[in-house]
């Protein structure tokens, strides 16, 4: 049996902790959400100018670096690239800190982008290079759960630490930057390369040069599709998280603690839907039918929370969905998967990842423009939210037209098929 088909202690150990580093990346991503207020405050940002900040300046930078990240991940090894991700973060988050002006503060987020470009990717080179390949689709899912605690930590429950506490946003960045030391010690004792299955099996063929893996992989259009519809539907939980979802909430007469639980609900329905859906595509062998209903769910409850938010428990199952709907994007990186070679699996990973950052990078400033263009920036209003909003509910619709129209199933086969061969 090939090894990778095999669940192993060791191979559980260095997925977890890719894991946990995943999770650590998307707590650095969304934590400056929490803190919109009196980061524009201290600042001195207009919403156009912290969308820059939150989400721009983050996302440019990991969007650019996803294809480097995964040639480069393939080139050194997951240990040493674990290595170099959690220094970059931690130095970005202590650097954040400190920061008093917005440049200094876009240079920080710069570089917390540079070092989170290597989260997701490491993880899924985890789990193809360590856990059983049969039940890939169940492993992205669950690696989604576990990374998704970190956001969810990063909404209501840190909110509610620092309103009863003395901690303010430049003690949570500098603490995030020296949690990365511990971090950074289970890599060097634990984590290691996977290079045991070429001592069992070869390919049939010979090292493709990186340039033609690229041409290889832009020339067909489901990889386009498919990262197209996973940027749309992820997007939505991204922005809200980062950007104005507390404060719109807010706007609709709920307090900034059942707010901020909101985003931490909707990190929630995320983290449960991650594993659950990809667990019913593995099972059913279907990966469009899951990914149009993820696509639908998202946009009902889109509509729910922007336009008949009538309730505390009517906003709590919108939210719920909103992100079981966005969890929709793991079932893209498996079906992503299924459309490269091994030889370029990991550079289509990262592309998948590179839309979803560009798409989240031009998107955000639109938004909050349009926010501050309509509202007149200090004085928003439901109104302008409204507005505003119906341009992400565009996005998620065309993520359903995408699944229905344009996706092509799979059936959890690989389309790029190779021959193995026992070594003698």
């Amino acid at each position: 049996m090939e090894k990778n088909n095999v669940l192993t202690k060791k191979g559980t150990v260095i997925w977890l902790i890719c894991a946990v580093f995943y999770g650590f990346e998307l707590l650095l991503r969304t934590v400056l959400g929490t803190f919109q207020i009196p980061v524009m405050q201290e600042l001195t940002l207009t919403p156009m100018s912290f969308a820059l900040l939150s989400t721009t300046v983050y996302f440019v930078v990991y969007a650019v670096m996803q294809i480097p990240a995964g040639a480069f991940s393939e080139k050194v090894g997951l240990k040493k690239s674990l290595l170099t991700a959690i220094a970059i973060c931690a130095f970005s988050a202590i650097l954040f800190s400190y920061s008093h002006a917005l440049p200094s503060a876009l240079s920080a987020r710069m570089l917390m982008g540079l070092g989170s470009s290597f989260g997701f990717i490491c993880l899924l080179i985890a789990i193809y290079d360590w856990m059983p390949k049969q039940h890939s689709g169940l492993f992205i899912g669950l690696s989604q759960f576990l990374g998704t605690l970190g956001p969810m930590f990063a909404a209501g429950p840190l909110n509610n630490i620092v309103e009863h506490s003395q901690l303010d946003w430049r003690m949570i960045f500098f603490s995030l930057g020296l949690f990365c030391l511990p971090l950074a010690i289970l890599v060097l004792l634990f984590v290691k390369n996977n290079d045991n299955n070429t001592h069992k099996f070869r390919f049939v063929s010979k090292p493709t040069a990186m340039s033609k893996n690229l041409f290889f992989l832009f020339r067909q259009k489901q990889t386009w599709v498919i990262a197209l519809y996973s940027a749309c539907v992820y997007f939505i939980i991204e922005y809200l998280a980062e950007n104005e979802g507390k404060v719109f909430i807010e706007l609709n007469g709920y307090s900034s603690n059942f707010s901020s639980y909101m985003i931490t609900l909707a990190w929630l329905g995320y983290a449960v839907g991650s594993p659950l859906l990809g667990f019913l595509s593995d099972c059913l062998k279907r990966r469009k039918l899951i990914m149009i209903f993820a696509a639908m769910s998202c946009l009902v409850s889109m509509f729910v929370i922007v336009y008949y938010p009538i309730s505390k428990a009517i906003l709590m199952i919108a939210f719920f969905f909103l992100g079981l709907g966005a969890s929709g994007q793991s079932i893209g990186f498996a079906i992503m998967a299924e459309q490269c070679s091994k030889s370029y699996l990991a550079i289509g990973i990262g592309f998948n990842n590179c839309m979803v950052g560009f798409l989240s990078s031009i998107i955000a400033p639109i938004v909050g423009w349009l926010l501050a263009f309509h509202g007149n920036e200090g004085n928003l209003q439901l109104s302008d939210y409204h507005f505003t909003f119906a341009f992400l509910i565009a996005f998620i619709s065309l993520a359903f037209f995408l699944a229905v129209f344009l996706v092509k199933e799979t059936f959890c086969r690989p389309t790029k098929g190779f021959t193995l061969i026992e070594a003698i």
